[in-house]
């Protein structure tokens, strides 16, 4: 079975040149374009960090996991650990990028306690009044990172970028018409971070709400419950979305046959495989190892 963190897609390291003992890093596009080889960045990649970017100028594009994402003024994308990446700005594009590791982070909610997960939105276009309100944040967190330390600056940090990813999560939930949904704690958010985790160990084996709520020790109408308070959709979809995402990942970064992808992710049948992969992407799977075959060598 192949682990998908495994494959051979280069990973770059939390390498931040300025103020190498924090966990998080500011600095613009073009800055690290200068520290980095250019064919790197535009080759498929993964980061071991979070990265959120802010495009302030230019236009381009980003592939986040095959989904290629056009780029202009006010776009922000946030790209999470081992997702596959690949950038291409325009000459004159830049951006204001935050970079942290997976432990910098304090302690939130549990709709934001899985910052790493993959399944959430990764990008979006900002309103001027939204693209006012988060450079305002992200200046204060710019400043305060190019201020010297005088003995607090780890903490002033921590809290800024929790701000900001608080107002980043805000305007995710209003973009996705998810406003009226409450962001829990208690049991609610505590079962679906469980879910969350258990779907990453055992979405290859099973895709059955029930299986999961058997691991869980709980209802599957309590699990459901959980999944619509917190992501605002079913236990069933997120399961399919994963299984999709992982799917895609293989297809447009592997060599392995249809059939081999099918059976690691629990098909037992390819035209099963085939018929989930159409309807939760619209494309058969040997037309999406094409194109994004295709979006590779452009």
């Amino acid at each position: 079975m192949v682990d998908f963190a495994s494959l051979r897609v280069p990973v770059l390291p939390f390498a931040p040149v300025c103020r190498a003992g924090l966990g998080i890093a500011v600095a613009t596009l073009r800055e690290v374009y200068d520290l980095t080889p250019p064919d790197l960045l535009a080759s498929p990649h993964r980061l071991d960090f979070h990265q959120v970017a802010l495009v302030t100028q230019g236009t381009g594009s980003f592939s986040i996991d095959s989904t290629r994402v056009p780029c202009r003024p006010g776009t922000l994308l946030w790209t999470r650990p081992n997702q596959v990446i690949q950038s291409f700005p325009r000459p004159g594009m830049d951006a204001d990028l935050i970079m942290f590791t997976e432990t910098f982070p304090l302690r939130m909610s549990a709709h934001m306690s899985m910052l790493d997960d993959v399944l959430r939105p990764s990008h979006w276009q900002l309103s001027g009044s939204e693209l006012i309100a988060l450079q305002r944040v992200l200046n204060l967190l710019q400043e305060e990172f190019q201020r010297p330390d005088r003995g607090l600056a780890e903490e002033l940090l921590k809290h800024l970028l929790a701000v900001a990813l608080l107002h980043i999560d805000q305007m995710c939930r209003r973009h996705h018409q998810e406003a009226s949904a409450v962001t829990p704690g208690g049991e609610s958010g505590d079962l679906f971070v469980k879910f969350r985790r258990e779907l990453d160990r055992s979405y290859r084996s099973t895709r059955l709400v029930e299986d999961y709520a058997a691991a869980l020790n709980c209802s599957t109408r309590a699990l459901s419950r959980a999944c619509r308070a917190v992501a605002g959709t079913s236990a069933k979809d997120l399961i399919d979305a994963r299984v999709a995402l992982e799917a895609r990942r293989l297809l447009a970064h592997t060599d392995l046959p249809i059939c081999a992808i099918a059976r690691q992710l629990g098909f037992s049948e390819g035209t099963n495989f085939g018929k989930f992969f159409m309807r939760r992407v619209q494309m058969t799977p040997g037309g999406f190892r094409c194109e994004a075959r295709m979006r590779a060598q452009r």
